[in-house]
């Protein structure tokens, strides 16, 4: 029977936000290693221990995929590389700005190619049930 053979896979926004939520926690995880390492003994004692209870709060609906995360203001002005005065900072470790869009627009396991990968495999996988079905369907 055609409609046994020819099933529909996942959607493609279950797969994302599943992906989602661990390339994201992977992200805070980072994020708390540069902290602890970096900025443990100056600035913001209280930075790891905020970044240590941070979990993302992911929503996937039927066209679009929520990401929460609920960063303590300190962190964008961490990223900065200049002090307020615009003197160059005398220790300085990107934690906000860049290993973000790198786990969001990234070549490596990043949230756009794991998108991208999700697509070309709902694609295929399209395709070949479309040709089984209709060469099932000639030889019939």
């Amino acid at each position: 029977m055609l409609t046994h053979m020819y099933t529909r896979a996942a959607p493609i926004n279950k797969i994302a936000g599943a992906k989602a939520d661990e390339i994201f926690t992977k992200l805070i995880w980072r994020q708390k290693n540069i902290a602890k390492m970096d900025y443990n003994q100056r600035k913001p004692p209280h930075l790891v221990d905020s970044l240590l209870m941070l979990k993302p709060r992911i929503k996937t609906t039927d066209d679009e995929i929520n990401i929460f995360i609920d960063y303590p203001a300190t962190i964008r002005f961490l990223d900065l590389r200049k002090t307020k005065y615009g003197k160059k900072k005398r220790y300085y470790t990107p934690i906000y700005n860049r290993p973000l869009f790198g786990h969001l627009y990234g070549r490596g396991y990043s949230f756009s190619t794991i998108i991208n990968l999700a697509l070309q495999q709902a694609y295929r996988n399209y395709f070949t049930n479309l040709q089984r079905v209709t060469k099932l369907e000639i030889y019939e």
